[in-house]
C-alpha cells in the first residue's frame, strides 16, 4: 500500500458472509495488508454490527440466510451513521440483472467469485482511497465554506469600519470649522467687553474725581448701546453655528425620526458648510418652499447633502474656477424632490454609469475611498426610503435627482 493516494492505515473493513471459508479467506487477505477486520454471517448481524464498528467499507455477499445483500445494502444506505459506507459486492452471481440491481441499491463495485486476491485488494484500496479523497474534499469544501463566511463578515465589517470613518472624517472636518469659525465672533465679544469694561472704570474714577460732565455720561451711554449691539449681533452668530452644528451632528448619529421644516434645516447645513465654503472659489445655494415640512432621518439627509456638496467641490470644478452648486426644492404631492446640481466639467458616460458603485472613485490612490456616493445611494433608499438618479453633460455639470417621503414613521424605517 505504499503507492497509495492517501494513508489507508488502520482503515476499517466488515467483511458479510455466510461462509466460514470465505470469511477466513478474506480475512487472511485483508490483514496482511494491515487493515483491521470485522465480519458477519447475515443481513441483520451486518447491519448492528455495522452502526458500531463504523467501517470504512463493507465487503458483502448477495445469497445469505434471512434478509439477501441486496436488501442489508438497502437497510445500510437508509442509516446515517453508514450510508455513506462504500459497499462492494462480493458473490458468485455473476448474471447481468444481479450486477444492475447491486449498483441501483447503492454498491459501488461489483466481484464475482472465486476470489482473485490480487483484484480484490485492488478493488479495495481503489475504493479506500476514493473514499477517503471524498471526505478530504468535504472537510476542505466545508473548511472554505467557513473561511468564506469568515471573510464575508471581515468583509462586512471592513465596509461599516470605512463608512463610520467617513463619517466620521466629515464629521471631524466640521468640528475644526466650527471651531475655526466661533473664533472670530468670540473674539469680537471679548474685544467689546473689555472696550466696555474699560469705559465703566474711566466713567468710575470721573464719578470718584467728581469730574463728570454730562457729556461723558452720554458718550458711555451711547459706547454701551454700541458695544451691546456688538455683542449681541456675534453672539447670535456663535449661536446660530452652534446650534445648526448641534442639529446635524446629533441628527446623523442619533439616527431619530424627526419632523422639521426642510427649508430651516437646508439653512442649517449651508450655515454648517460656511466656514468651508468662505475658503472656496465655489459658491452654494438653496432654493427651498418655507411650506415644506418634512417627518425623516434628518441625519441621514444631511449625510447625503454634505457628501453630495463635498463631492461636487472635490470632482465637479476644473482648477481655478468660480463653480456653483445649487440645491432647488419643490414638493410633488407626497413627495419633495430635491435637484443638487453644480456647473462643472460633467461627468463621461462610462464613469457615470459606475458612479454608485461601491469602491468606484477617480481619486483611487489619491485620498477617495470610492465609498461617498454608494453611502449617499444606500442612505436614500435604505434611511430615507428615497430614490436617487444622476444625469450629466460634459462642459455642462451634473444633476442628482433625489426623490423623498415628506412622512417616514418609526415603524416604516
Amino acid at each position: 500500500m505504499d503507492d497509495d493516494l492517501v494513508s489507508l492505515n488502520n482503515c476499517r473493513i466488515l467483511i458479510v458472509d455466510d461462509k466460514a471459508e470465505n470469511l477466513e479467506l478474506l480475512t487472511r487477505f485483508l490483514e496482511a495488508e494491515g487493515y483491521d477486520v470485522a465480519f458477519a454471517t447475515s443481513g441483520k448481524e451486518a447491519i448492528n454490527i455495522a452502526t458500531i464498528f463504523l467501517p470504512h467499507l463493507i465487503l458483502l455477499d448477495v445469497m445469505m440466510p434471512g434478509i439477501d445483500g441486496f436488501e442489508t445494502c438497502r437497510r445500510l444506505k437508509s442509516l446515517d451513521r453508514v450510508k455513506d459506507v462504500p459497499v462492494i459486492f462480493v458473490t458468485g452471481k455473476a448474471e447481468l440483472s444481479d450486477i444492475v440491481e447491486a449498483f441501483s441499491v447503492g454498491a459501488v463495485d461489483y466481484v464475482t467469485k472465486p476470489i482473485r486476491q490480487e483484484e480484490l485488494l485492488a478493488r479495495v484500496s481503489t475504493h479506500l482511497q476514493l473514499q477517503a479523497l471524498i471526505n478530504l474534499r468535504d472537510e476542505l469544501i466545508s473548511t472554505l465554506r467557513d473561511k468564506t463566511l469568515e471573510l464575508e463578515k471581515l468583509s462586512k465589517l471592513k465596509e461599516q469600519q470605512l463608512e463610520t470613518s467617513q463619517q466620521f472624517s466629515h464629521i471631524g472636518e466640521m468640528v475644526g470649522e466650527l471651531t475655526h469659525e466661533l473664533g472670530t465672533p468670540l473674539s469680537v465679544i471679548s474685544t467689546a467687553i473689555s472696550h466696555l469694561d474699560e469705559k465703566q472704570k474711566q466713567l468710575n474714577q470721573q464719578v470718584q474725581q467728581k469730574t463728570l460732565a454730562k457729556s461723558d455720561l452720554q458718550g458711555f451711554i451711547d459706547n454701551t448701546a454700541q458695544s451691546y449691539d456688538i455683542v449681541l449681533s456675534n453672539l447670535n452668530n456663535a449661536m446660530n453655528l452652534i446650534n445648526s452644528f448641534k442639529h446635524i451632528v446629533v441628527g446623523e448619529f442619533s439616527g431619530a425620526i424627526v419632523q422639521c421644516n426642510l427649508a430651516d434645516y437646508l439653512h442649517d447645513i449651508e450655515r454648517v458648510l460656511h466656514p468651508k465654503l468662505k475658503r472656496s472659489p465655489h459658491s452654494v445655494t438653496i432654493n427651498c418652499p418655507v411650506t415644506i415640512q418634512i417627518t425623516s432621518d434628518m441625519g441621514a439627509l444631511s449625510q447625503v447633502l454634505i457628501n453630495l456638496i463635498n463631492n461636487a467641490l472635490i470632482h465637479a470644478f476644473d482648477d481655478n474656477s468660480h463653480g456653483s452648486i445649487n440645491i432647488n426644492v419643490e414638493q410633488k404631492e407626497q413627495e419633495a424632490i430635491l435637484k443638487v446640481s453644480d456647473d462643472g466639467q460633467g461627468i463621461e458616460g462610462e464613469k457615470l454609469s459606475k458612479i454608485f458603485e461601491k469602491y468606484y472613485s477617480t481619486r483611487l490612490g489619491s485620498g477617495g475611498s470610492g465609498l461617498g456616493l454608494f453611502i449617499v445611494k444606500n442612505l436614500i433608499e435604505q434611511h430615507l426610503l428615497g430614490g436617487i438618479k444622476v444625469t450629466s453633460q460634459l462642459g455642462k455639470g451634473t444633476e442628482f435627482y433625489i426623490t423623498l417621503p415628506l412622512y417616514i414613521s418609526t415603524k416604516n424605517k
